[in-house]
């Protein structure tokens, strides 16, 4: 079996686009995942499923996107009003070979991602599918 999640982030501010690593490993069956680097690699080939969840502070943005060995697959974004802070998720299929590479990179300079276990528990999550 191949699954992980990830939860919470390493830190809260990314003044400019970079890797979010998600450093409290919950689930690791495959050994797929890298909490130092924030980076899956895939230990066979086949389809994966991955999901992400994302908050935003009040008043603030993020935008953050799946990256497949180093390209954007999928966006997504979360705008928080004045009243409470708010979350997305994003979820997506994709094929790999044999040591590629997912992972959740900041495209926004400025992003501030909310973690707290009570309310916001921000998360990267994936599992393999078939061969």
């Amino acid at each position: 079996m191949i699954v992980f999640q990830a939860t919470g982030v390493q830190k809260n501010a990314f003044p400019q686009p970079e890797i979010v690593i998600y450093p409290t490993i919950k689930y690791n069956d495959g050994s797929g995942y890298n909490n130092s680097t924030g980076k899956f690699t895939a230990p066979m080939a086949g389809l994966y499923a991955f999901a992400k969840l994302t908050c935003s502070y009040v008043n603030d943005a993020a935008i953050t996107a799946f990256m497949h060995n180093g390209h954007s697959v999928l966006v997504s974004q979360v705008s928080a009003t004045s009243s409470s802070s708010q979350c997305t998720s994003a979820e997506l299929f994709v094929k790999m070979s044999k040591g590629d590479q997912m992972w959740v990179q900041t495209v926004w300079s400025g992003t501030n991602i909310v973690f707290d276990t009570v309310y916001h528990e921000t998360s990267f999550t994936g599992a393999f599918i078939h061969g």
